[in-house]
């Protein structure tokens, strides 16, 4: 019975193909846009030895109490800060074959870099912007007394990561946490046409109508992610590496996505505020996991990372594509192990509730 079932949603999930089709399309077009807009953030992601940089700071400036804790905690990331006087940065980058270098006054600060060291340029962009953010948030008198705890995220070094690389598979994964969208049309009918009282009578659990929508729908949405991997690697030359390895934490991923989907409606009864729901959560979830700011420059908090699911996948399959190997492939499947059973028994315990009040 539950086959027939499963068949028969499979079915009614592809008379609505369009959805199925914007499950392609959407990841391709947005990567597309990305891949050309950061080519140049991820041209050269390679680790960079200790390089000298220079900085100036405006006479009165309130910064002037910090310049000595700035020096120390750009020496443990190192960068070599060395300060000049009324210098002209251009000319003095040149001159002194400079990293780069940074004007700072009470307003804010400016950073000069050079087309030859954009690697340099950009670590000691992400460097000061993550002390003054720091710095600026400290209590009353830290900067002048020294104790600002800098938090300066090193990640591992892997192989190079481009944008095409990044964002060819971080929006891929991105969308695939949106993949409800393509049960709209299961979802919907059922309650249109009433057929949760047909399966009271039916003689089907919970458990077996839960997962007649669940297994279609998971199958459905890889097949969809599947295709667009091959089309992301065909028109923009995406790498993912071993093609088993990526294809099961995919699967894995879109199993919880689905799960956390049919959750969120069991508790709603509604596909368009779970649609709304599922598509706001996956929204924080891909802020603070690398989706729109990429976890290699992110400023986020180490804590918040780990808790979006997100990030934890996005850097099993990009690192495991760049590299071969990552950490992160227990984690993210745990996560997306733990998510899909804790989501599917709230499904069928909260459904098994209503039930019981139809009856």
């Amino acid at each position: 019975m539950i086959r027939y079932l499963i068949k028969n949603n499979f079915k009614l999930m592809a008379r609505n193909w369009v959805n199925v089709f914007l499950l392609i399309l959407c990841p391709l077009l947005v990567s597309a846009v990305l891949i050309s807009a950061f080519s140049t953030l991820l041209a050269k992601y390679e680790k960079v030895d200790s390089f000298k940089a220079g900085f100036s700071i405006e006479q009165g400036s309130k910064w002037e109490t910090a310049e000595s804790i700035m020096i120390e905690s750009a020496d443990k990331a190192g960068i070599v800060l060395v300060k000049y006087q009324n210098a002209d940065p251009e000319q003095t980058i040149r001159n002194e074959d400079l990293g780069g270098f940074v004007t700072i006054s009470d307003t804010g600060y400016r950073i000069y870099r050079t087309e030859d060291e954009k690697v340099k340029g950009m670590t000691l962009e992400y460097f000061f912007s993550v002390f003054f953010e720091q710095a600026a948030a400290a209590p009353a008198g830290a900067a002048s007394a020294a104790k600002i705890a800098l938090s300066v995220e090193h990640p591992e070094f892997t192989k190079a990561v481009d944008s095409k690389d990044y964002y060819g598979i971080a929006f891929l994964l991105y969308f695939a946490w949106c993949g409800i969208l393509v049960a709209w049309t299961l979802l919907s009918s059922e309650k249109k046409i009433g057929i949760g009282k047909r399966f009271i009578v039916s003689g089907l659990s919970e458990t077996q109508v839960t997962f007649a929508k669940f297994i279609p729908t998971t199958l459905s949405v890889f097949l969809g992610i599947g295709i667009a991997c091959i089309l992301s690697s065909v028109l923009f030359g995406v790498h993912f590496g071993n093609a088993l390895v990526i294809a099961g934490l995919l699967l894995a991923m879109i199993a919880a996505a689905i799960a956390l989907g049919l959750a969120i409606h069991s508790l709603t009864d509604n596909i368009l505020v779970t649609i709304i729901s599922l598509f706001a959560l996956v929204w924080v979830m891909g802020f603070f996991g690398g989706s729109f700011e990429t976890y290699m420059f992110s400023s986020h908090s180490k804590t918040l990372k780990m808790l979006s699911p997100i990030y934890h996948c996005n850097r099993a399959v990009i690192e495991y594509s760049a590299a071969g190997s990552t950490k992160f492939i227990p984690s993210a499947l745990l996560y997306c192990g733990g998510i899909t059973v804790f989501c599917l028994l709230l499904c069928v315990g909260v459904n098994n509730l209503r039930r019981r009040g139809r009856a």
